[in-house]
């Protein structure tokens, strides 16, 4: 391992500066791309749903969106800050920041294993398969945040596309064979990232040549990126809360509701589409902007989230019984009442997640951590009082209401904050 001093400050200052109009045409081709990632990413809950009685489908669900809740502990906080740190290397260095963050990943790993099956015990469902999840939602985080860092955006698409295409074939071929077991299907889900890596790696090798030019990494650059990272897992433990940890008090206070509410939730995520995309680009575009730029770029993006997706919501109001009916079996009509109240917490989700990438690309993580975590405080109390007395659509008042805390306490921050 290398001894070299190291800063987290490593920005080129030069030339090369994004402008505030370079974000859209990123995010278009990112929101272009997920676009056809999340269709075929959706039919695979909608397959699941068709192919399992609702016993299963329930019970599949649970586990993914458990899984990412606990994943949480070692999704955001490393590899975001790998995701910073590649972005503004310069030279060869990128490589030794993504393999720092790796190595100081692995404790967080096992926590968040041992977490989830805690979780699924006291849910009253069989161990090991949250930890499976977890597994697999790791592998992805830290491929995606070196391939993002890197800024090869389109390639970053490709690699959603191929995964989403492969884990519909393969569930496609399961259901053929009739072996659409619960297991199987989580484990399906769990380790289909291995597809797009190894044929994107074999094709054009992005992260096996950033690793390969990488050089020696050091405990400094650990440290370092654990300055940045505690406080973007702290925010993404508190995000995990929110939209991930309604699964588990749905089926804990309404279990015979969790079905419909997952195929609720299935159907409700396309409102985060644009968001997704936007902070896709904008964390790493943003880490290398002049302030006056940053700041127009945070105009930007929320002005473009909140137009497209209030027209969303709306059309959710009007069509969402029509595509419940027309999606999902007869059995799932219950699933009306909470996507209603999903679809506006969602919208209010996505507006805070642009906020807080741009807070994070500003390299002050810890605002956004501790609005976060409030948001989550509250949510948790929505679960409590909302979802053990309404069930389903009381989980949707939950998001809405953690939400809606954190995106006024940051755009509070933000409004006082000086670059």
């Amino acid at each position: 391992m290398g001894s070299r001093p190291v800063t987290g400050q490593e920005v080129d200052t030069g030339a090369g500066r994004p402008s505030a109009a370079s974000l859209m045409p990123s995010a278009g081709i990112v929101f272009g791309g997920n676009l056809v990632a999340r269709a075929l990413g959706l039919l695979f809950p909608l397959l699941v749903a068709h192919a399992t009685s609702r016993t299963d489908f329930a019970l599949i669900y649970f586990f993914i969106s458990t899984g990412f809740f606990v994943g949480e502990l070692v999704l955001t906080g490393f590899p975001t800050a790998v995701t910073r740190q590649v972005a503004v290397a310069t030279g060869r260095s990128g490589g030794r920041w993504l393999i720092a963050g790796m190595v100081a990943g692995v404790p967080l790993l096992f926590v968040s294993a041992v977490i989830g099956e805690i979780l699924a015990i006291a849910a009253a469902a069989p161990p090991l398969l949250t930890t499976v999840v977890v597994c697999g939602l790791t592998l992805d985080a830290y491929y995606f945040a070196a391939v993002r860092g890197m800024q090869r955006f389109r390639l970053l698409m490709a690699y959603r596309i191929l995964a989403n295409l492969a884990q519909i074939l393969l569930l496609g071929l399961a259901v053929i064979a009739g072996a659409a077991s619960v297991p199987l299907v989580v484990a399906l889900y769990a380790a289909v990232y291995l597809v797009p890596i190894v044929a994107i790696e074999a094709r054009w090798r992005p992260v096996v040549s950033l690793v390969r030019d990488a050089g020696s990494w050091s405990w400094e650059e650990v440290s370092v990126l654990t300055r940045f990272a505690v406080p973007a897992l702290v925010s993404g433990v508190a995000y995990g809360a929110l939209l991930g940890l309604d699964v588990f008090f749905v089926r804990l206070f309404a279990a015979t509701d969790l079905a419909d509410y997952g195929a609720a939730r299935t159907l409700a995520m396309p409102v985060l589409m644009v968001p997704f995309a936007i902070t896709i680009v904008l964390l790493p575009r943003a880490a290398r902007a002049s302030s006056a730029t940053r700041l127009q770029l945070l105009i930007r993006a929320q002005l473009v989230a909140l137009g497209v997706g209030i027209l969303l919501v709306g059309g959710y109001f009007v069509a969402g019984p029509w595509l419940i009916v027309t999606l999902l079996p007869r059995e799932y009509a219950g699933a009306i009442e909470p996507l209603r109240f999903l679809t506006p917490a969602l919208l209010v989700l996505g507006s805070y997640s642009i906020l807080s990438q741009w807070w994070f690309a500003r390299n002050r993580p810890i605002t956004p951590a501790i609005t976060l975590a409030v948001g989550a405080a509250v949510a948790l109390l929505g679960h409590v009082t909302a979802t053990s007395s309404m069930g389903a659509p009381g989980a949707g008042l939950a998001i809405g209401g953690g939400a809606g805390a954190a995106l006024a306490l940051l755009a509070v921050a933000t409004w006082r904050s000086h670059d």
